[in-house]
């Protein structure tokens, strides 16, 4: 009889460690998440702006980046550099979100009349005149083009688009030399 006491006491006692041990873990991956997340929100704030119109959309889909990253954080590997691993979940995310929002699109710009008080970090800058008439241009291109020209002003080389969009280097090159004169084009029917 005082065997069974024993074994289920050690049963329970394995079981509260193990409660305590994915507790400790849990809060070091969220600490490890949150951290990964405020380094590369520039890239997250890139991405939902040129996929979204409304600052209510931005919102909606930094917040769908955000959740389908912390679904995804235990599963990175580390084969690849924390960016790259960010770009791809977030443009998948961002192309996932806009074909949804198609149907949508009627209604859209009613967010706008709401003014809700935005996190500080969705606040950008004042831009240029160039800098949204860039942004208009890129919003016309098809969303593979879109992600790509966001990958390539954001400094990535080709190397790393094409890790990052599943597709050949000299493809990238091929686009990115294609989308600069579609850009170009646009641009001087903007101006």
């Amino acid at each position: 009889m005082l065997l069974i006491d024993i074994n289920v006491y050690i049963d329970k006692f394995k079981n509260q460690l193990k409660v305590t041990l994915w507790k400790m873990t849990k809060d070091k991956l969220s600490e490890q998440f949150l951290s990964v997340f405020e380094e590369n929100t520039g890239i997250i704030i890139k991405i939902s702006r040129a996929f979204t119109h409304t600052s209510h959309d931005r919102e909606d889909l930094i917040n769908d980046i955000a959740l389908e990253l912390w679904k995804s954080f235990e599963k990175f590997k580390g084969d690849s550099k924390i960016s790259t691993w960010i770009y791809r979940v977030a443009l998948n995310t961002a192309i996932n979100y806009k074909r949804k929002k198609k149907n949508d699109s009627l209604f859209s710009f009613l967010n706008d009349f709401r003014k809700e008080e935005i996190t500080p970090w969705l606040v950008e800058q004042e831009e240029s005149d160039e800098s949204e008439v860039l942004y208009q241009c890129i919003d016309e291109l098809n969303e593979i083009n879109k992600a790509i020209v966001l990958l390539y002003l954001d400094g990535n080389s080709h190397a790393e688009i094409s890790e990052i969009m599943g597709i050949s280097k000299t493809n990238v090159a091929t686009r990115i030399g294609r989308i600069k004169e579609q850009l170009k084009n646009l641009a001087i029917t903007k101006i």
